[in-house]
Formats: structure tokens, C-alpha cells, sequence
């Protein structure tokens, strides 16, 4: 959609590449999957835009850049693709423990 008006036609257009994603995954190689799994992840990103309940959180918009930077390694090499998964996994376990401890701290 290329007028993404507010929070719920933006999450409409998620919802339509999810289930259309699902479909095209059943016929496509393998690895597409994954990498719609990473574009899902950058438009879920940016969701903070049309939804103003929502707060903007720079990780987030740190793995967008990430992911939208390594998704098309794909179509070159499925080991450095395979490569920079990993290293989003890794950005996502850090900043899980370090969220974690500081809800930690801030409830005693």
C-alpha cells in the first residue's frame, strides 16, 4: 500500500503479506521463507509510525536496518545469509538480557 494512512491500514498490509507469504513459502525454495520472515520483521519495525500508542524503539529500527541491509543475501549465498540470521538472533539475545536486568533493576 503506498498510502499507509494509519496503524490499522499499515497492519492490514502486514496481514496480507503474512498470508500471502504463507502461500507463496509452500512453492518457493526454501530459504524464501526466512527471508520473508526478515522483511515481516522490518515492516513490524516501522509499525510505531502509523500507531502512535506505539513508541518508535531504536533497536528495532537497528535490526530494520540489519535486516533490510542482509535480506537480499538470499539470492548470493545461502551461508552468508545463513550468516547474518545468526548475527540477528545474537542482536535479539543481547538486547533481551539487557532489557531483562534492567526491568530487573527498576523492580527491585
Amino acid at each position: 500500500m503506498s498510502n499507509k494512512s494509519d496503524g490499522n491500514d499499515y497492519l492490514f498490509e502486514i496481514a496480507v503479506f503474512l498470508a500471502t507469504s504463507a502461500r507463496n513459502c509452500i512453492d518457493e525454495p526454501p530459504l524464501y521463507g526466512p527471508f520473508r520472515l526478515l522483511d515481516a520483521l522490518s515492516k513490524i519495525a516501522d509499525l510505531p509510525k502509523y500507531a502512535p500508542c506505539l513508541k518508535d524503539d531504536p533497536f528495532l529500527q537497528e535490526i530494520k536496518a540489519f535486516a533490510d541491509e542482509k535480506k537480499f543475501l538470499v539470492m548470493y549465498g545461502a551461508e552468508e545469509f545463513k550468516k547474518a540470521l545468526d548475527e540477528i538472533v545474537e542482536m535479539f539475545a543481547k538486547e533481551l538480557k539487557k532489557r531483562y536486568l534492567e526491568k530487573q533493576k527498576e523492580t527491585g
